[in-house]
This record gives structure tokens, C-alpha cells and sequence, in this order.
């Protein structure tokens, strides 16, 4: 029968890939957070620029089909904003849950690791422990009087 240790380090070989996924799903939740920020910065630019660009038109004389296209377009820019908002509200939700399970998988390799720790310490008593014994039998063996 193998020993312990080699049986839970095979375990916790499977541990540490499982938390090295949960870091990769981790950071890339975490680009997703991020990325979205900047895109909805990018929006609310966008949005604030031709918000200026449509009142300063309105100054200058556009038509009337010129505004109206102009207030089509920022429309559509606040209707992006909106979806940009569920997306990033979803992707949030997203994260926690990926925080969540990163922290299982770490506490999880965390504690088999010192399982293991623990079961190559008690097998090296135990084998100390024999070790001793040996010699200690072997010096209460009478020696032989030849010697």
C-alpha cells in the first residue's frame, strides 16, 4: 500500500490545477469588469460630446431632419449605455460568484496542503521512530565475546 502522503499529494496535485483554473477565471472576470468600465467611459464621452455638438447645432440652423437624425443618434448612444449597464451589472454578478469560488479552491489546496504536510511529518516520525528502535534493540544485543 502506498503511503499517505503520496496518496494526498496526488490529490493535491488535482487541487492546485483546480486553483490555478479558478485564478485564470478569476482574472479574466476581473478584464471583463474593467473592460466594461472603460467602455461605458467611452459612452458617456461619446454621449457628452454630441449632446454639446447638438446644442451648438441647434445655435447654428440645422434642418430639422439634421436635428432629428442628430437626437436619433444620441438616442441609440443611450440605448447602448443601457445595454452596457446590464452588461456590466451581469458581469459584477459574474465576478462575486468567481470570487467565491476562488476563494473555495484556495482554502481548499490550502488545507490539503497541510494535510499532506502533516502526513509526511507523521511518517517521518514514524520512521524515526522504528529507526531508533532498531538501534536500540541491537544495542542491547550481548555482543560476542571474540570481540
Amino acid at each position: 500500500m502506498k503511503k499517505r502522503s503520496k496518496r494526498l499529494q496526488l490529490v493535491l496535485d488535482l487541487a492546485e490545477k483546480k486553483k490555478q483554473q479558478a485564478d485564470q477565471y478569476l482574472a479574466a472576470s476581473r478584464q471583463r469588469v474593467e473592460q466594461d468600465r472603460v467602455t461605458m467611459a467611452q459612452l458617456d464621452q461619446y454621449m457628452g460630446e454630441y449632446q454639446q455638438n447638438y446644442l451648438g447645432s441647434n445655435a447654428e440652423g440645422y434642418t430639422g431632419a439634421q436635428l432629428h437624425a442628430q437626437q436619433a443618434f444620441m438616442q441609440k448612444i443611450q440605448d447602448a449605455k443601457q445595454a452596457q449597464l446590464n452588461a456590466m451589472e451581469q458581469n459584477r454578478r459574474e465576478l462575486e460568484v468567481v470570487e467565491q469560488h476562488w476563494k473555495a479552491a484556495y482554502a481548499k489546496a490550502k488545507g490539503i496542503q497541510k494535510l499532506t504536510a502533516a502526513a509526511v511529518k507523521s511518517e517521518e516520525d514514524a520512521e524515526e521512530k522504528s529507526l531508533q528502535k532498531q538501534l536500540d534493540e541491537r544495542s542491547q544485543v550481548a555482543k560476542p565475546s571474540y570481540i
